[in-house]
């Protein structure tokens, strides 16, 4: 019984090494290709630069920045084109707006938002490059009941 096993075993084994030294073989011959080797390290420097330059022309430009929560009453500057959520989650209740401008505190309501009434619980915006942004409540500094995430776009 164990010397079937064995025989298994062993012929399992002699198989890989059949593949080990076929692959070992085609492996020489590509590397005895000196064009084709030439061709394999130009097309290699080729897509590095590429990489490379495609990261120096998304990194200023904040491509893969992270997600995150904002705080309410509190001025941000946007480094890339993102879109500002804000939403009631329960408790309490105010009302919002979404100040954005180039100058800091903005002035500029581009949204609004009323968790007292049934007006709008929710509002979002697109903020540019550069420019200041806030989700104001109506009494700066209040406990309210929202809030607030930035996502970049880009």
């Amino acid at each position: 019984m164990f010397g079937s096993r064995d025989d298994a075993l062993y012929a399992r084994v002699q198989e890989l090494e059949g593949r080990v030294e076929r692959l070992s073989a085609r492996l020489g011959t590509l590397l005895d290709d000196e064009d084709r080797h030439a061709r394999l390290i130009e097309m290699t420097t080729r897509a590095e630069g590429a990489l490379r330059s495609l990261r120096e022309l998304t990194e200023p430009a904040g491509v893969g920045e992270p997600r995150f929560e904002a705080a309410l009453d509190t001025v941000y500057r946007a480094k890339t084109y993102g879109y500002v959520a804000v939403y009631f989650v329960g408790g309490r209740t105010a009302r919002m707006r979404l100040l954005v401008g180039p100058q800091s505190p903005p002035t500029t309501s581009v949204g609004y938002a009323n968790s007292g009434s049934e007006i709008n619980s929710y509002m979002g915006g697109v903020v540019r490059p550069g420019e200041y942004w806030m989700a104001a409540t109506h009494r700066t500094g209040m406990k309210a009941g929202f809030e607030c995430i930035f996502t970049p776009l880009f």
